[in-house]
C-alpha cells in the first residue's frame, strides 16, 4: 500500500512540475510571437532580474527551510517564521527594484517606464516560488499542485485577454501577467494560513536560517552570474540576435524543468530527511532517484538533439533555422547538468554551503576569465562550450569534496 501510494505521489509531483514549467514554457513562447523583438529582449531580462532576485530571498528563506523542517518540533510556529520573513524579503526587493529603475543608468532605461508593472509581476513572481516550495517541502503535492492549476488558468485568461484586447505595450503585458498571480496566491494564503502567534523562537529561527543563508546568498549572487555571464556576453559581443537566439534556447529547454525543479524542491527535503537517519540511507536515496531519472531524460534530450533544426523552427520560426546548432550544444549541456544533480543535492543536504558557493566561485572566475576569447573566436559555439566547461568544473569540484566526506553516491 505504501509503495501504491508514493508511486501516486511521485505520479502527481511530475504532473506539477510539468504543468508549472509548461505554463511558463507557453506563456514565454506566446509573448515571443506577440511582442516586437525589442520588447520581448526587456522582458527576458526582466525575468532574469526576477530569478535573480528569487534566488538571493530564497538563500535566507525557502532553502533553509527545505533542510530544517524535518528537524523542527514547532512546526506551525516555525512555518509562520517563514513566511513572514518571505513576506518582508518580498516587498524589501519591490522597493529596491522600484528605486533601481529610478537610476539614470542607460542599461537600464528601457525599464523606466515600466516600475510599477514590473514591481507589481516581481511580487507575484517571488510569493509562488516561496509557496511551491514550502509546500513540497511539507510533501502536499496536492496543495501544490492545486495552487500550479490555478496559476496556470490565471496565466492563460490573462494571455487571452492580451489576445482579444489586442494589447501590444509591454506594460500592459506585464500588468495582466501580475493580475494572473493573484488566484493561486489566494490559494495558497487559504492552504497555509499565516499566522502571528507562538514568536518565541523566531529569533533562534531568523539566526538560523541567516547563519545557513549567507553561504547560500553568495552562492545565489555567483550562480546567477555563473550561469548567465556567457549569456550576457553574447548580447554585449555578438549583438542582440545572438542573444534573443540563446534565450530562445534556454526557453525550450525548460521543459526540463520537470526533473531539475522536482530534484531541487522534492528531492532536496526528502534527502535530508533520510540523512537525519543515515547518511547511508540518503546515499541510497539519491542514487536510486537519478538511476530511475536517467532513462526518461536521456530519451527527451536525444529527440531534442536529433530534432534541433525542426524544433529551433517551431518555436521561434523560420528565422531561427541557422540556430539549430543550439538546440544540439544545449543538449549535451543539460545532460550533463543531469548527471551532476544527485552530487549537487547531496551538497546542499550536507549542509555543505561553503563547498556549494566555492564551486560558483570556480565557475564565475572560469567565465570571466574565458568568455570574451570563446565567444571573439568561436561566436555563439563558444557560449555553448564555455556554459559545458563551467559545468564540468562545478561537478569534478563537489565530487571531489564529497570524496574527501567519504560520501559517494555512485559507488
Amino acid at each position: 500500500m505504501f509503495k501504491m501510494l508514493q508511486k501516486a505521489k511521485t505520479g502527481l509531483l511530475l504532473l506539477d512540475q510539468a504543468i508549472f514549467s509548461g505554463t511558463s514554457f507557453l506563456v514565454t513562447i506566446m509573448l515571443a510571437r506577440m511582442l516586437p523583438v525589442e520588447d520581448f529582449g526587456i522582458y527576458a531580462g526582466l525575468v532574469l532580474i526576477f530569478y535573480l532576485i528569487t534566488s538571493l530571498i530564497s538563500a535566507f528563506v525557502a532553502q533553509p527551510l527545505q533542510v530544517s523542517l524535518s528537524a523542527t518540533e514547532d512546526t506551525r510556529s516555525y512555518l509562520a517564521f517563514t513566511f513572514w520573513l518571505q513576506t518582508a524579503g518580498a516587498l524589501l526587493s519591490a522597493g529596491v527594484l522600484y528605486m533601481l529603475f529610478l537610476f539614470p543608468i542607460e542599461v537600464l532605461s528601457a525599464y523606466g517606464k515600466l516600475i510599477g508593472p514590473a514591481v507589481f509581476l516581481s511580487v507575484g513572481f517571488i510569493m509562488h516560488d516561496y509557496f511551491r516550495k514550502r509546500l513540497l517541502a511539507e510533501d502536499r503535492v496536492t496543495e501544490t499542485l492545486k495552487a500550479d492549476l490555478l496559476l496556470m488558468a490565471g496565466h492563460f485568461i490573462v494571455i487571452g485577454y492580451i489576445l482579444l484586447q489586442d494589447i501590444h505595450s509591454l506594460s500592459g503585458v506585464l500588468i495582466a501577467l501580475g493580475v494572473g498571480y493573484i488566484p493561486a496566491f489566494i490559494s495558497c494564503i487559504i492552504i497555509t494560513r499565516p499566522q502571528l502567534t507562538k514568536t518565541g523562537n523566531w529569533l533562534n529561527y531568523l539566526k538560523a536560517h541567516f547563519q545557513q543563508g549567507k553561504w547560500l546568498f553568495y552562492s545565489a549572487i555567483i550562480q546567477w552570474w555563473a550561469g548567465n555571464l556567457f549569456i550576457v556576453a553574447s548580447g554585449f559581443i555578438l549583438g542582440a540576435a545572438a542573444l534573443g537566439a540563446l534565450r530562445l534556447v534556454q526557453t525550450v529547454f525548460g521543459v526540463l524543468n520537470v526533473l531539475f525543479q522536482t530534484f531541487e524542491n522534492y528531492v532536496l527535503p526528502q534527502t535530508a530527511n533520510r540523512m537525519h537517519n543515515s547518511l547511508n540511507e540518503g546515499r541510497l536515496f539519491l542514487k536510486k532517484i537519478g538511476v530511475q531519472s536517467f532513462l526518461g531524460v536521456s530519451i527527451l534530450l536525444l529527440v531534442l538533439f536529433l530534432f534541433s533544426d525542426r524544433i529551433i523552427v517551431l518555436v521561434g520560426g523560420e528565422q531561427f533555422r541557422e540556430y539549430g546548432f543550439l538546440v544540439k550544444g544545449m543538449s549535451v549541456l543539460y545532460a550533463i547538468i543531469f548527471m551532476g544533480y544527485p552530487i549537487r543535492i547531496a551538497i546542499r543536504a550536507l549542509v555543505l554551503n561553503k563547498i556549494f558557493f566555492k564551486g560558483y566561485v570556480l565557475t564565475f572566475i572560469f567565465g570571466l576569465l574565458s568568455s570574451y576569447l570563446l565567444l571573439s573566436f568561436f561566436n555563439l559555439a563558444g557560449a555553448i562550450a564555455g556554459l559545458i566547461l563551467s559545468q564540468l568544473i562545478l561537478i569534478v569540484y563537489w565530487q571531489i569534496e564529497l570524496q574527501k566526506k567519504d560520501f559517494l553516491i555512485w559507488k
